[in-house]
């Protein structure tokens, strides 16, 4: 039997055996499997992760770029330190120029930080309008150029604002004399605090956020209601009116007076406060029609304060330079001169039509947002206009007239790039003032995003080039090798038998995949050579070895005639059953050696029969040839009906029959059992005795391997074998089990329906 029923195995071959006996298939899978590699990424995984690291070259070349455009930055705000220090150089010793009286009486205002009076005792607050004017100073004007603060439209007529500041021991003290035509009161009905005139208190503390507070009235005389209000000056933070702060709001003439004290505790040490007046004339809309404010500082609408002077502007008029803006600044924070723009004047951003862009700069400009977004740099648009905010100059400013020292810093501000340098004007050791300049940086800008356009559409091109040729490349290389692999593993099946000996296709290919190609074909042809010469070896054998045998048989039977009294000799009966046992072996392997060829020979035999009727017959005669046996039949009332060879079933059968009879107990009973399930037919053979070894479940249908240690019968393995290829042949399957009391072994064959 091809099963072992032993706990001991014994292999056919030996040390000794000839080089063509090899293993098993079934220990050549298992060899496989052991030596199976690790998994790894396939060719075209690998081909495409290298298509993906060519994306470091657009990241290096993005870096390069960026540090060039630091490198010409940093370049640019060396040259504006220089240019700030040959104009401070020029204005050196030039007291004249700052005075507080020169300039153009149209746009004089005060400093960023407006000096208050000092008063010996506190002002009463119950005091007319007139006393507070005559006690905090002359009122100053605030009304300015009216382009700065007011936007183009303002009319001086219309809005005009004069302010005074006074400080005590305990309070600070702010009046205001404001000239409006059209005084528009608070309605208490409307939850928005936007619609009507208002006054604006901001308190800065440094590193904290600002507090913004509005002063309303709601009737022409009387006491203003004050509010903490949001960012947007519109929404107050909570619904109840603060009385810190005392305000009072006065209807003239020509407009109104308001007067507020704000105690001293209340604005806090170190703290920047400073005003806006708020003109609004049509209550439904709520537009505000003009705002003047006490600093530049006021608002992103508010512009600085000046106090031009025209012969400091004729000295600085030809140190022009492109995209910049040069500021003459006194020592009161107060701009003297100013010349030139960041932008040129009437310049405005060009249009961009996305629908006429072609598709590679649509591509390309994607691919930089892709990049700086990636790379937490945000996106410079050279077309964006620069804003530059009064409150970014302030730093410098003080850095620069406070401390004497020269400044510079590159700004972001709302995608745009400014550079600003500011350098101290000295006068008999004293600051005088101080020369800012700001200059636009968005010509670097530029210049980056068109190396960097220019380099991206290159790469872009180069980029998909590459990926497609390697991506051609890589679906034709895993083609090919695919093929291989397919047309190699189909030249054999899974135990061992060779099904062609060679290789159809990119055999004439001459590059190294072809060479493998090649040799895996010559590979296949040599092994379709040995597998023939196996093939043959069995009827060789037979036919070699026939005439000998028949020799020494004959040999023995003259030996008998002449010599009687060795007819019952024990060394010539073991003569004569070695040479049965030599025909037997013969007989075994020729009929394993023929049978595949047999079946396919046989496949137009095949026919409609009754598997009980078949096994039936067959079970009486083994009961007539094993008489020691007892045979139980278990088969169901149907006829079990099958499509097959009947002989080759019962060549079946025949060899389940000696397997069971062979490793089976003395006198032991042999279960036939037929079972008729929804799908399949069963036929089993059960046995009593050993049970199957746990090493050889895996194997009890591979050719030539056995597990019998008797010497009395000839054994090699083939039995189930022969099983195994007859149910293969009629498209069933064949398993071996131990039995569930562990006393025997049970060989079921399930035949499909």
């Amino acid at each position: 039997m091809g099963s072992g029923l032993t706990s001991r195995t014994r292999p056919l071959t030996s040390p000794s055996s000839p080089p063509w006996q090899s293993p098993p298939p079934a220990a050549r899978h298992a060899d496989r499997q052991r030596t199976r590699q690790r998994p790894a990424l396939r060719i075209r995984t690998k081909l495409l992760l290298l298509i993906l690291a060519l994306l470091t070259i657009p990241w290096m070349g993005y870096k390069s770029v960026r540090e060039m455009e630091s490198f010409l930055l940093e370049g640019q705000r060396q040259a504006l330190e220089l240019t700030a220090e040959g104009i401070a150089s020029l204005l050196s010793g030039r007291q004249d120029l700052f005075s507080g009286l020169v300039g153009v009486p149209e746009v004089v205002g005060l400093a960023y930080h407006p000096i208050p009076t000092e008063l010996k005792e506190a002002l009463p607050f119950d005091a007319s309008g007139t006393q507070w004017a005559e006690l905090l100073g002359p009122l100053a004007d605030y009304t300015g150029s009216g382009s700065y603060e007011c936007g183009s439209e303002f009319s001086p007529e219309s809005f005009w604002v004069r302010h005074a500041v006074g400080i005590s021991d305990e309070y600070f003290y702010a009046l205001f004399d404001v000239v409006d035509d059209i005084v528009i009161y608070r309605d208490p009905d409307r939850l928005k605090l936007d619609h009507s005139d208002q006054v604006r208190l901001t308190l800065e503390s440094p590193g904290q956020s600002p507090d913004r507070y509005l002063l309303l009235s709601r009737k022409k005389e009387g006491r203003m209601s004050m509010y903490s209000m949001e960012a947007d000056w519109r929404t107050p933070i909570t619904g109840d009116s603060l009385t810190s702060v005392a305000a009072e709001f006065k209807r003239e003439n020509t407009g109104y007076t308001v007067r507020i004290r704000i105690p001293e505790a209340f604005i806090g040490k170190s703290t920047r406060l400073f005003f806006e007046v708020v003109d609004v004339d049509d209550q439904k809309s709520s537009e505000i029609r003009a705002k003047i404010s006490t600093s530049p500082l006021g608002s992103e609408h508010v512009g600085q304060v000046h106090l031009a002077s025209p012969k400091l502007a004729e000295l600085i008029r030809p140190l022009h330079l492109r995209a910049a803006n040069i500021t003459i600044w006194d020592k009161e924070y107060r701009v003297r001169a100013q010349l030139g723009s960041i932008f040129p004047e009437g310049y405005k951003p060009a249009p961009v039509d996305t629908a006429d862009t072609a598709l590679l700069d649509r591509v390309s400009t994607l691919t930089l947002d892709v990049m700086e977004w990636l790379l937490r740099i945000p996106a410079t648009d050279d077309l964006d206009s620069v804003v530059a905010l009064n409150r970014l100059d302030e730093p410098l400013l003080q850095h620069s007239i406070r401390e004497g020292k020269t400044v510079s810093e590159l700004r972001r501000h709302e995608g745009a790039k400014v550079i600003a340098a500011a350098q101290p004007i000295w006068a008999e050791d004293k600051i005088i003032g101080s020369v800012l300049i700001k200059q636009s940086g968005n010509r670097v800008v530029t210049i980056k995003h068109a190396t960097l356009s220019r380099f991206v559409i290159l790469f872009l091109g180069v980029f998909l080039f590459l990926a497609i040729a390697i991506g051609v490349f890589a679906t034709r290389l895993t083609y090919r090798v695919t093929r291989l692999q397919r047309e190699t593993e189909q030249a054999t099946t899974t135990d061992g038998r060779l099904l062609q000996d060679y290789i159809r296709s990119g055999t004439r290919a001459g590059d190294e995949l072809g060479n493998l190609t090649r040799s895996i074909s010559s590979m296949l042809q040599n092994l379709g050579q040995y597998t023939r010469y196996l093939e043959k070896l069995p009827d060789t054998l037979a036919h070699e070895m026939n005439n000998p045998l028949n020799v020494v048989n004959s040999s023995l039977d003259y030996l008998e005639y002449q010599r009687p009294d060795l007819i019952d000799d024990k060394y010539l009966n073991r003569a004569r059953s070695g040479i049965f046992r030599l025909r037997t072996i013969l007989t075994s392997l020729t009929e394993a050696a023929n049978l595949k060829e047999a079946l396919r020979n046989e496949q137009s035999d095949e026919e409609r029969f009754s598997l009980v009727e078949l096994v039936t017959v067959c079970v009486v005669g083994y009961q007539l040839s094993n008489p020691s046996r007892t045979f139980r039949n278990h088969f169901p009332a149907s006829p079990a009906f099958i499509q097959g060879t009947p002989d080759r079933i019962a060549q079946l059968l025949d060899k389940l029959i000696d397997n069971a009879v062979q490793f089976g107990r003395e006198r032991s009973a042999i279960i036939v059992r037929i079972n008729e399930l929804p799908n399949a037919i069963q036929l089993s053979v059960i046995n009593d005795g050993p049970p199957l070894p746990t090493e050889l479940s895996a194997r009890v249908f591979d050719p030539m391997v056995s597990s019998s240690t008797d010497a009395r019968h000839s054994h090699l393995g083939l039995g189930l074998y022969i099983v195994r290829e007859i149910a293969e042949f009629h498209g069933a399957t064949v398993i071996a089990k131990n039995r569930s009391d562990a006393v025997g072994v049970e060989v079921t064959v399930n035949f499909a329906k």
